[in-house]
């Protein structure tokens, strides 16, 4: 038995035992969200079908001493891939995984005055490289960068890993930020293998920093700038680069300041010797409340474009396109607090740069509820 586990069941128990005798001492919630995407490639692709995938994710958060919290959350996995049907590289689909059931995240974190401490297994893409309007699309590069998820094996969503991660408040609008994380994160298969805590330089080691410069009007966040840099430090592997993302505020509306339209634009690149990508751009808009008594319904679209490295290219059977590319529009429609539903329609250009596949045109109704 994994000692991971054996940590794990204990740090549980011993938690639970003594919420149990003082539950002044620690308070503990839980969360359920399940999200299911109904998908069906329209035109094009590698073949017409359709798929449902999904997953259900139960969280936890203890309360410790002051500023203090565990946090765990376990995920099952079901369905079958849509990569399946369209053949592209940058995933079509940011809950796209395999059948699994597993620990995905367990980790300490612990709050300072302007400073923050995380400790434990963890995702980089919660903490870094994210846009924040760039987050309600479908598309997972819309969340991070292909030129940092295909190219390396990264410690994101399905498979998180050990990390240590701070941050860092310089000045009010200005924070700094910091991690190292295993750099060969776990993908088997199975319950019990997924308490990997290992942070071994021998494994290889990914380090990540990133600075974020805020712009606020009227106490409201208008702008913000991110830069990082990361690097793969691995015996079969070691790839550099850098990215930087803007979320922008277009125009809010006099009657609701958080009712408007934002944009954002993501570029990243590898310098030298990239795997699969060597860059890639995005830029995107979101209305929120575009539709009257619709204050929290979101409209969005957006286009990111991977450019492929010429190592990739030459390794390839038969000459193809430099770059492939999506558009994404998508409805997200507010029920209630629990329940939301998302229109999504994606065009791919160039599917896997394989000029045997046609460029796809993907549906995608995607259902999200949270208990509580």
């Amino acid at each position: 038995m994994k000692p991971g586990f054996i940590l794990t069941l204990s740090l549980y128990l011993g938690f639970f035992f003594n919420h149990t005798c003082s539950a002044q001492a620690y308070k503990t919630s839980f969360g359920i969200e399940i999200i299911e995407d109904f998908s069906r490639v329209i035109d094009g692709g590698i073949t017409s079908g359709e798929t449902l995938m999904g997953f259900i994710a139960l969280s936890h958060e203890t309360s410790l001493w002051s500023g203090a919290s565990l946090k765990g959350q376990h995920v099952l996995n079901h369905g079958k891939p849509l990569t399946d049907y369209v053949g592209d590289l940058q995933t079509i689909s940011n809950i796209e995984a395999p059948r699994n059931f597993y620990l995905y995240e367990f980790n300490l974190e612990q709050r300072f005055k302007g400073h923050t401490l995380i400790v434990g297994k963890s995702e980089i893409n919660a903490l870094f490289a994210y846009s924040t309007h760039g987050l309600g699309f479908a598309h997972s590069s819309f969340g991070i960068g292909p030129e940092m998820s295909v190219n390396v094996p990264l410690a994101t969503y399905p498979y998180a890993a050990m990390g240590i991660y701070t941050n860092i408040q310089l000045q009010k609008n200005l924070h700094l930020s910091a991690a190292v994380y295993d750099g060969r994160p776990n993908t088997e298969i199975g319950y019990l293998k997924s308490y990997d805590f290992s942070l071994n330089s021998k494994r290889g080691l990914f380090w990540i920093g990133e600075i974020d410069y805020q712009i606020t009007k009227e106490k409201r966040q208008q702008s913000t700038y991110k830069m990082g840099v990361w690097s793969l430090q691995g015996n079969s592997q070691r790839e550099n680069g850098f990215y930087a993302i803007l979320d922008q505020t277009l125009l809010t509306e006099d009657e609701d300041p958080t009712q408007g339209l934002h944009a954002f634009a993501q570029y990243g690149r590898i310098p030298n010797n990239a795997s699969v990508f060597s860059n890639y751009k995005g830029l995107g808009m979101v209305y929120y409340g575009a539709f009257k008594k619709r204050a929290q319904d979101q409209l969005g679209l957006a286009w990111g474009q991977g450019n492929l490295s010429d190592n990739y290219r030459n390794d390839l059977s038969r000459p193809s396109d430099r770059a492939e590319t999506v558009i994404e529009a998508y409805y997200n429609y507010v029920l209630s607090d629990q329940i939301e539903v998302q229109l999504d329609s994606q065009y791919i250009v160039n599917p896997g740069v394989d000029p045997l596949v046609k460029n796809a045109l993907v549906g995608i109704l995607r259902l999200k509820y949270k208990i509580f």
